[in-house]
């Protein structure tokens, strides 16, 4: 089975694992289209990671638009599907966005035989505007199969008056080879970690909960310091209500991290907290760092928005979204229970292998694309 896949995501080397182990399965081969670079909020300009050695081909392509996942497209008349021929073809770029319509234009005129299946993250109710009802309608009706990163997404292709195969997975997993626990000292060392460490990785906006966060540690009776991995606009509110309480020898903001690093950070921590709200344009779709911090067996707390209870399963714990007397609570029983943190690293990092680790979920992909 031949697969050409599509999308961003995949100009980072850490998510092409994801493309190896789809490759390593019998009898499958991949190759992926990517944009020429990418404009990241987090990570700011992005260029394709390509190597001679990868067992996948990796193939960029000039984009119009790029950074905006819904309106970007190729500058390309076939996108490479006369050459490659392939058995089916996956866009990870939503139900109604301008490259997945590109891609069923070019799909029928060079690769009818082609199956073709898109992903998406989007987990909240929608109605689109002009003119992209009718692309998305064109989209699912020539589809042939679609992939869902979460329940409620699911929920909502239905509700849109999608009638395919549906499969619900998340569009990355993690490599518990990379995502381990690991000796951070030298690096806690650096940046002045010597307490218990509470830990988040992330965008620093408003709807990740970081207000509630920090009320949160207010109230925290626990000697704790926090290291906040990240960048965002809500970076001055946050230095503002550091420097309010003078906790200065407390808070280590890192910012310009990238995501080959992540793993060494999260290994400095105690807890990763990930606090979401939901806001009406917004819920949590996965929460990735989760399943990243449960493979380095980091206990995780999360709330209650959106995937995050599906996503933490036994492996940490839940709290309801914006309470923060409960966030309070769960930190507390973290930070003085080192048998509860135990437990609760152990509990996480078995669930990534038993069900986020990618060879598992290029093994769950692979079935459904097979059964179409």
């Amino acid at each position: 089975m031949r697969i050409l896949m599509v999308g961003h995501t995949y100009l980072v080397a850490e998510n092409q694992k994801k493309l190896r182990a789809l490759a390593a399965q019998p009898g499958v081969e991949v190759a992926v289209i990517v944009p020429h670079r990418w404009r990241d909020p987090l990570a700011g300009e992005l260029r394709p990671h390509v190597s001679a050695l990868f067992p996948v081909s990796v193939r960029p392509m000039r984009a119009v638009r790029p950074g905006s996942e819904q309106f970007y497209w190729y500058f390309s008349l076939d996108l490479g599907l006369r050459r490659y021929a392939p058995d089916l073809l996956c866009v990870e770029q939503g139900a109604g966005s301008v490259v997945y319509a590109q891609s069923l234009v070019c799909r029928n005129l060079f690769a009818p035989r082609a199956k073709a299946v898109f992903f998406t993250w989007w987990n909240l109710p929608y109605r689109g505007r002009w003119p992209l009802p009718a692309l998305e309608r064109f989209n699912l009706r020539q589809s042939q199969g679609a992939v869902a990163g979460n329940a409620d997404a699911a929920r909502i292709l239905r509700d849109h008056g999608f009638s395919g195969p549906l499969a619900v997975l998340p569009q990355l997993g993690v490599d518990p080879d990379e995502f381990r626990r690991r000796d951070a000292t030298g690096l806690r060392r650096m940046l002045g970690l010597d307490r218990f460490t509470v830990g988040f990785v992330g965008r620093f906006v408003e709807e990740k909960g970081l207000r509630v966060f920090l009320e949160a540690l207010a109230s925290l009776t626990v000697n704790f310091q926090l290291l906040l991995v990240g960048r965002g606009p809500l970076e001055a509110e946050i230095r503002a209500f550091v420097t309010a309480r003078a906790w200065a020898d407390r808070v280590k903001i890192v910012s310009g991290v990238g995501h080959a690093e992540v793993a060494a950070y999260l290994n400095c921590m105690d807890v990763l907290v990930l606090p979401s709200l939901t806001r009406p344009w917004w819920k949590e779709q996965f929460g990735h760092v989760l399943i990243e911090a449960m493979a380095c067996e980091v206990p995780v707390i999360g709330s209650s928005s959106g995937e995050i209870s599906g996503v933490i399963g036994d492996g940490g714990l839940v709290t309801v979204e914006g309470d923060v007397g409960a966030l309070v609570g769960a930190l507390t029983r973290v930070a003085t229970s080192p048998e509860l943190r135990r437990r609760l690293g152990e509990a996480g990092r078995r669930r990534v292998f038993e069900t986020y680790a990618h060879d598992v979920l290029a093994r769950r992909l692979v079935a459904f694309f097979r059964s179409l």
